[in-house]
């Protein structure tokens, strides 16, 4: 195995480490002593902690989960011995933190993580993208909603940048993956929301499994 090869190996295998930094999980767990992947909808990310733990914590982790997607990327740059190295950063980031080694492969899904790795390897385009997903925010109140419509302006905004097509696939691929998470976390997350909803919002599915509340009994007069 050459030493360029080897070496690249080593900057994909940093980029999959710092994505699994688990900060939802340590922020929820230093904050309120709580594991985040037992409350609300059971996902270890910034949304969840928002919702569970506090606005101004959530935030935090956002933008933790965001830095370590930007790191990735100048891991991936900086570091790294060819193009082919860095794009794999923007793959190995997210998955870090979806099947993070501190957690025992668990995690969330990793869009605060794959929006800092483009910000770094398209800051103009994705940039103008996450504006575009916060304005649908602003009008439908619906992060699911926000995601849903506003992922497909970050998907397509490099071409208004002068990027090739070949970018838009990449990044499609990237976000595919995102969405295969999504799939394989739903059976956990329904299981917790039925036994521990957020208590301001519900996310994007609604689970059968929750008991009915018994009628409160008659009083005497």
């Amino acid at each position: 195995m050459s030493s360029l090869l080897m070496r690249d190996l080593l900057v994909v295998l940093a980029a999959y480490l710092l994505g699994g930094i688990p900060f939802s999980f340590l922020v929820a767990r230093w904050r309120a002593g709580i594991n985040i992947r037992e409350h609300g909808e059971g996902n270890v990310g910034a949304r969840n902690v928002f919702h569970v733990v506090g606005p101004g914590w959530g935030a935090l982790a956002g933008v933790l989960d965001v830095a370590k997607g930007l790191g990735a990327y100048l891991v991936g740059s900086r570091l790294g011995s060819s193009q082919t190295a860095l794009l794999a950063c923007g793959f190995a980031a997210p998955l870090g933190h979806g099947f993070s080694p501190f957690l025992r492969f668990r995690g969330g899904k990793g869009v605060a993580t794959t929006m800092g790795f483009l910000l770094g390897l398209l800051p103009w385009s994705t940039l103008a993208g996450a504006l575009w997903v916060i304005l649908v925010y602003v009008v439908a109140r619906d992060a699911n909603k926000a995601l849903n419509f506003g992922i497909p302006g970050v998907v397509l905004m490099p071409l208004l940048f002068g990027e090739p097509p070949s970018t838009v696939l990449y990044i499609t691929a990237l976000f595919l993956a995102l969405a295969v998470k999504k799939i394989v976390d739903a059976p956990h997350e329904r299981t917790v929301w039925a036994r521990d909803p957020w208590e301001d919002g519900r996310p994007g599915f609604h689970p059968d499994t929750v008991p009915d509340a018994e009628p409160e009994p008659e009083v005497c007069r």
